[in-house]
Parts: structure tokens; sequence; C-alpha cells
């Protein structure tokens, strides 16, 4: 994903220009790494328009929010460094700068209405306003400050702004709905018949025996203390009313006791032998008190993988709860992978084995039978079409169409899926039409909204490249 995203990275940063500008109220994070120049409060300069350190955080906030959705929700800082998003900040805080000097170079500018237009946009009302202000800690001053370069650029985006033209729609439909009438034919993994004898298992053995190794264990000395005292209700009440605001349902409602009372106990529970847990640890550390030696893999019912891999790293592993015990652990000895002997691979040998060989035989199928296979006409296809492909599951019908309508072979073979395929699908193309009106009329909002951005996007891209040339950029940021 990451190899992706720094390959993408150019088009993530500049779908931001498309999309509505982000809300300016970001968090900042830290930049240590770096050192300004002699002017604290700005990071670079474009002509007579200055970048601000919160220019510059504003940006990387936009930027951070935008890789964070592609990957999912998974990003962190570690990765965000990695990919480099503070440089990525840093020049698109600079374009953005870029952009409101040619604003002001225009003559556009951005009065008071403006901005209480738009405050009113965000918050609806000036009470929404003030409680948020007063939430993030901001003046109104240093907000509307922020407010006022947003719009500036809205409205050179605005006002540079151009709708496509009837040859470009016409073009990107026919790049999405071009449609190709082919035959088909499935050969089914199942129908390949492979043998495999006992010496060929042998030798993909010996050839590959250091691959079918036992897997790591850890020898380790543990304590556990379970969770399951009596305790009396009256002790449970007590730390009930001390500790309610823990215990509420999703709404934020706080839970009655008895609604909470299983909670309540092994919290409490938890609290009461927390003392016991450490003192069992520190005996262990030592190598005294009364344990327990097991040996265990990284997934194990004893101690969660996450603090396993602690342990691992450390040595130690102060005491954690994990299945209604308290646990603490020490490490005694690392036990390394060692090859396994011919009978214990072997079942994994064949299937190792046999996977291959029906790969092969299944490829060796596809190209005998691609030039002479007749197969059934499923007519003319786009590559969102996949539901016309009666012979294969939906995802796989979806695959099949996306790599045919990327090929530029007239007739071939694919497999589906590529590393471990279930199906080799033969196909031969026998007429084309460049566009698939029905689609496209079917479409055309959506075509227009593609094109209107692509041809924008590519506008906005070459004016700041000119742009760059023209202004004087002094940066006060070094690495």
């Amino acid at each position: 994903m990451i190899e992706w995203m720094q390959t993408h990275r150019k088009w993530l940063v500049i779908t931001i220009w498309i999309a509505t500008i982000a809300f300016i109220g970001a968090g900042f994070v830290g930049w240590g790494q770096f050192q300004f120049g002699k002017n604290a409060t700005d990071v670079a300069k474009v002509g007579n328009t200055h970048v601000t350190i919160k220019d510059w955080q504003q940006a990387y906030t936009q930027i951070y929010n935008q890789f964070n959705n592609a990957m999912g929700g998974k990003l962190d800082e570690a990765t965000a460094d990695k990919l480099g998003l503070k440089k990525i900040a840093l020049q698109k805080a600079i374009q953005d700068a870029i952009l409101r000097e040619y604003a002001k170079n225009l003559d556009l500018t951005v009065t008071d209405q403006d901005v209480a237009r738009k405050i009113l946009e965000y918050f609806k009302n000036e009470k929404t306003y003030k409680i948020y202000l007063r939430n993030t800690g901001q003046t109104a001053k240093d907000f509307e400050t922020q407010l006022r370069k947003q719009i500036l650029v809205e409205k050179l985006l605005k006002y540079l702004h151009i709708k496509p033209s009837n040859t470009e729609l016409l073009t990107i439909a026919s790049a999405l709905y071009n449609a190709d009438r082919m035959n088909i034919a499935t050969i089914k993994r199942e129908s390949v018949n492979v043998t495999l004898s006992e010496d060929e298992i042998k030798a993909f053995w010996e050839k590959n025996k250091n691959k079918y190794l036992t897997p790591q264990k850890y020898k380790i000395a543990y304590v556990t203390i379970p969770l399951n005292q009596n305790v009396s209700d009256e002790e449970l009440l007590k730390y009930y009313e001390e500790n309610k605001l823990n215990y509420k349902n999703s709404k934020g409602e706080i839970l009655s006791f008895k609604e909470a009372k299983e909670k309540v106990k092994t919290d409490y529970l938890a609290h009461k032998l927390k003392k016991e847990a450490i003192i069992a640890y520190k005996k262990l550390k030592n190598s005294k008190g009364k344990y327990e030696i097991t040996t265990v893999s990284i997934t194990n019912n004893l101690i969660p993988k996450d603090k396993m891999a602690e342990l691992i790293q450390n040595g130690y592993l102060k005491p954690v709860i994990f299945n209604n015990q308290y646990v603490t652990a020490k490490l005694l000895e690392e036990i390394k992978p060692k090859p396994l002997t011919f009978a214990e691979a072997k079942p994994k040998v064949i299937e190792d084995l046999l996977k291959i060989k029906t790969n092969q035989a299944l490829i060796e199928e596809a190209k005998k039978s691609v030039n002479n296979f007749q197969g059934q006409d499923i007519g003319f296809v786009t590559k969102y079409d996949a539901q016309k492909i009666k012979q294969l599951p939906v995802s796989y019908a979806q695959e099949f169409l996306f790599k045919v309508f990327t090929s530029q072979n007239p007739k071939g073979y694919i497999l589906l899926p590529q590393n471990n395929p279930e199906y080799a699908v033969l196909y031969k193309i026998t007429a084309q039409k460049l566009l698939d009106k029905s689609k496209y009329e079917k479409n055309k909002t959506y075509v227009y909204n593609l094109t209107e951005a692509l041809v924008n996007t590519e506008l906005l891209e070459s004016l700041i490249n000119e742009l760059s040339k023209k202004y004087e950029i002094i940066t006060y940021v070094k690495d």
C-alpha cells in the first residue's frame, strides 16, 4: 500500500484542489525535525505572499486526511513520515500561496461579507461558531485570517474554471465505454487432472526442505492471577458509585449498577489484585516465587499477540489482563525453527506441489486450446458488464473484463485469479465499438463530472508550473 501511495501521491494531492477545499479548523502536528529561518512565523514567501507555519500545518492536515482515507483509516505518523507528507504539505502550502499571489494580481479580493457567508455555511449560526472557537482554542481573528486565504483561492478557482468541450466528453466516454464483442470459454481448475509420484514428492521436498520448518517457539516462565474472587455487592456498589462515569451505553447514558455489574466486578478485581500482580512480576523477574514454565508460539491462549511481541523484545512482560486474569511472563529461551522430517512435511509438500503442477497443467491446456476454441458469443460488453458473463463469479468476471480491456491482444487467455488460478478464460474479440452510446447516455452526469475534474486539474497544474517560473519563491525551511 505504501508503494502505491508513493507512486500516486501527486494525484492524491492535486485532487485536493478539485474537491471542496478542506475545513481549516485543523489540529497541529509537531515539526521538530525542521529548522526555520530568521522569520519565526514564515516558512516560505511567494512574491509578496507569505506562507506561515499555520498554512503549512493546515496543508499537512488536509493531505494527511486525504492519504488516510485512501488507506482506509490506517495511516499513522510513522508511515506519514515515510511517505514524506510534511514535505508534500510544504509544497502544497507554497502552491496555495502561488494561487493567492496570482489572485491578488488579478485584483480578486475577499470582503467581510464573503467571510460571514462562509462562516454561516460552516456553522449555521454565530453561537455554534463561537463554541467551535472556544473548543479549539482559536481566536476569531486567527480563524478568519486563514478563512480569507481559503476563500481567495476558491474565488480564483471559480474564476478559472472551464467547462469540458463535447470532444473532451466523448474522448473520456470512449475510454470508459468502448465495447468489445467476444467469444469466451472457461477451463476450470478441477477439470485438470494431475498425478504425483512418491519420487516427485520426495524430490520436491529435498529441493525445498528449508521452507518446511517447525514454528518459532518461546520457552517462558509465567504467573497468572485469576479475576474470580468472591466479592460482596456492597464492595461492588461502592466501586460503581466512585467510577460510574466509566459505565455507559452506546448512547453515552450511564448504565445502572445492575446493568454494569459484571463489568464492575471485573474492573474492581483488576484494581484490587493489581498490587499482587506487580509483586508477582517483580519476583518472577528475579526468578523467585511460584511460577510455571511452558512453551508457546507467538499466537497462543495465554498472552495476546501484541504482548508476546513486547515480551520477545524486552525479555519481560509486566502484568496484563487477558482471558479474565492477570498474566506476567519472563522469556527463558527462543526455540528457533528447524526443518521438518519428510514424514512431517509430506502433507504440506503434496499440497504445494499439487498446486504448482495444477497451475502448470491449466496454463498448458489454455495455450493448447486458445487457437481453436469456439466458445460462447457473449455479445458486446464494456468493462462494466461483469453480470453478463454467467460462466464466472462476478468478482472474477470483473477482473477478466478489466484485463481484457487493458490488453492489446485480440485473442488469448486470462488466469483468474492470477497467482493461484481457479479458471483459465479463453477469449476472442470478434468486433468492436468505439463507444457504447447507451452506456454513455445512462452515465452522462458521471462522465461530465469526471471530464470536468480532469480538464481543470490539468489546467491548474499547468498554471502553477508557469507561475512558479514567474514569481520569486523563497523557502526558509531546511531539513
